[in-house]
């Protein structure tokens, strides 16, 4: 009797299929990277040429164990008041859903900047809380149109030179602020921005995401303002939460390597070239899990060293 040929059976044809699937998931890690290289790469030219100062900028990524692609991302943009965005992103989960994300927020944030140059050349102005509103609400949008409950958090910084020092202005969304590293009388100062300080109050709007749109309505769109004045010679840690939730495999009820970890691997390693800093911070995380399958989520710093005289 004529059997008909079932490739569910056929073990060359699974071996085939996981060729192919090895294959694809090498295409897919070579074009993450070159992606991730490219970032890098645009980011610390944006800062090098950082009104007509060159800044130092060290850059850690470390994906969650086993995947490809991931949510964790950042971008520098050149407004055309000649201010610049400052964007840190940390997406929900991670491998291919978190990218799709962050590729759905790259889009409205796409859009959203090249609605504000258009508005500039009509009226020489910059709202920059309508930008980020604009951001938002377009990502949203992107978000509910594709049926996805997935969300995002991520911190909007807006640098400005202003009276010879740089102004930072925040529109944070349920991201983590970074942290200062200041030299201070032949010592160093952390100034971490996630506390409420005698002249900083660390102020934050909801996650970014559809669900939480239709539960708190209209004030959904709002994203307050807090501003931070930068001294010569400071220094500033973005950092994601797949660095301070990392977790040890040998550690019982361990509450992860912690914000304390982190400020004491500035302290040691302070005045050290940013990378130097990052890359320190990176190891001193993996020697502290203990292997790199403990790693369960993506893991992102960005350190960028304002120096002295930098408006010289």
């Amino acid at each position: 009797m004529f059997q008909p040929y079932n490739q569910d059976m056929d073990p060359q044809f699974d071996n085939v299929t996981t060729e192919r699937k090895l294959k694809r998931s090498d295409m897919l890690d070579a074009e993450a990277y070159v992606v991730r290289q490219n970032d890098k790469i645009n980011v610390r030219n944006l800062f090098r040429d950082f009104y007509n100062s060159k800044l130092d900028v060290g850059i850690g990524f470390q994906r969650a164990y086993g995947s490809v692609l991931a949510g964790d991302s950042f971008e520098l943009i050149r407004l055309p008041d000649s201010s610049h965005l400052f964007i840190f992103i940390d997406v929900s989960g991670h491998g291919l859903p978190a990218y799709t994300t962050l590729v759905r927020l790259r889009s409205a944030i796409s859009i959203a900047v090249k609605n504000l140059r258009k508005t500039y050349i009509e009226n020489s102005s910059i709202d920059t809380a309508h930008l980020v509103q604009d951001i938002v609400e377009k990502f949203t949008d992107i978000m509910e149109d594709a049926n996805t409950k997935d969300f995002a958090c991520v911190n909007f910084t807006v640098i400005t030179e202003e009276d010879n020092c740089f102004k930072l202005k925040f529109y944070n969304r349920s991201m983590l602020f970074p942290i200062v590293i200041r030299p201070e009388n032949n010592a160093v100062k952390l100034i971490n921005l996630n506390n409420e300080y005698l002249d900083w109050v660390p102020n934050k709007s909801f996650l970014l995401g559809t669900e939480l749109r239709k539960l708190v309505g209209e004030k959904y769109n709002h994203t307050p303002e807090c501003e931070f004045i930068f001294k010569e010679g400071d220094s500033l840690l973005y950092y994601s939460d797949g660095i301070i939730e990392a977790c040890s495999d040998s550690i019982e009820q361990d509450d992860g390597f912690g914000e304390q970890r982190l400020e004491r691997a500035l302290i040691e390693n302070a005045g050290l070239f940013p990378q130097v800093v990052v890359d320190e911070v990176i190891r001193m995380v993996y020697e502290y899990i203990g292997s790199s399958v403990q790693q369960k989520d993506d893991m992102t710093a960005v350190m960028i060293n304002f120096p002295v005289a930098f408006n010289k």
